[in-house]
């Protein structure tokens, strides 16, 4: 629990996988053990609280990563899994990118497989990364709003600010819903 601060603010707050704002779910991120404890439990229990091998990941990816482990960490003193690539050595962005619908995707054989292990591929990954860039919408608008002079021009922004902001809130609210299991139908949200 003492270190959950730490890979927080070293993680800016995002998955270390999908790379989703902590600030989306209303349930706690987890520590995530890159070489599982199931590999190492016995044979190198230091891996159980080495910060290099501790990341920051939503509940989703930590569940598909789980034990998913290849390599020797017994004859190495690098924090590797052969299966993925290492989140804090590794620059995510050149290995995966967002595609035209927000999907995450990657031209890297094993990023690909990646995608694959870590269930990137599930939409509600692109939903995460719509409602970011709603939220990113509304806040550009809000400041184009407050800067314009023109009276007419501004209650167009004002008001084109309004419809996205209450987009983003439907989006977050069956986002939400849904990420902890809840079916489309239970969800309620007006408009969908």
């Amino acid at each position: 629990e003492s270190i959950k601060p730490y890979l927080k603010k070293d993680f800016q707050e995002r998955c270390c996988y999908c790379n989703m704002s902590s600030e989306l779910l209303t349930i706690p991120y987890h520590v995530e053990h890159f070489i599982p404890i199931k590999a190492f439990e016995g044979k190198k229990d230091s891996l159980l609280t080495e910060y290099e091998n501790l990341m920051w990941a939503c509940p989703k990816c930590n569940l598909s990563k789980g034990d998913k482990y290849k390599g020797d960490f017994l004859t190495s003193s690098k924090i590797e899994n052969e299966l993925f690539y290492n989140p804090v050595e590794t620059d995510y962005n050149d290995i995966f990118f967002r595609n035209e619908i927000g999907g995450i995707d990657s031209e890297d054989a094993k990023g690909r497989e990646m995608i694959k292990l870590l269930k990137l591929y599930r939409p509600i990954h692109n939903l995460a990364w719509l409602i970011e860039r709603l939220e990113k919408l509304a806040l550009n608008l809000e400041q184009a709003a407050r800067q314009e002079t023109d009276e007419e021009r501004k209650k167009l922004l004002e008001d084109a600010m309004g419809k996205v902001a209450l987009e983003c809130v439907k989006k977050s609210k069956l986002f939400r819903a849904v990420y902890n299991g809840r079916q489309f139908a239970e969800v309620g949200v007006e408009g969908e």
